[in-house]
């Protein structure tokens, strides 16, 4: 199981600019470098028979298309709580999904 708790589109990855693999690449708006490495991750967690979640926060219809067609792609879930409401969400996806 794996919960993503998200409020915007990716931004950054990690690449191997100087052969020790941490060096941080930012850039806004997103890089499609960025992105790719993003999809591929949630794709290795699928792959990896990961039931995965994606609490988004905000309404960015940037955002809300990524979100989706990501969820899409892995078969998971978007859950859009309130900010008040994003602990109780959370822990009730958790405790759901932990007894399958």
């Amino acid at each position: 199981m794996v919960l993503v708790v998200t409020d915007g589109e990716p931004t950054a990855h990690l690449e191997d600019f100087d052969g020790d693999g941490t060096s941080v690449f930012f850039d806004y708006p997103p890089h499609p470098r960025t992105i790719a490495h993003t999809v591929r991750g949630f794709d290795d967690m699928a792959r990896l028979g990961a039931q995965v979640t994606i609490f988004r926060l905000g309404s960015d219809p940037g955002l809300a298309r990524f979100i989706d067609q990501v969820a899409r792609r892995v078969q998971g879930r978007v859950v859009v709580p309130d900010l008040d409401g994003l602990g109780a969400a959370v822990v009730g996806d958790y405790l759901r999904f932990r007894r399958r």
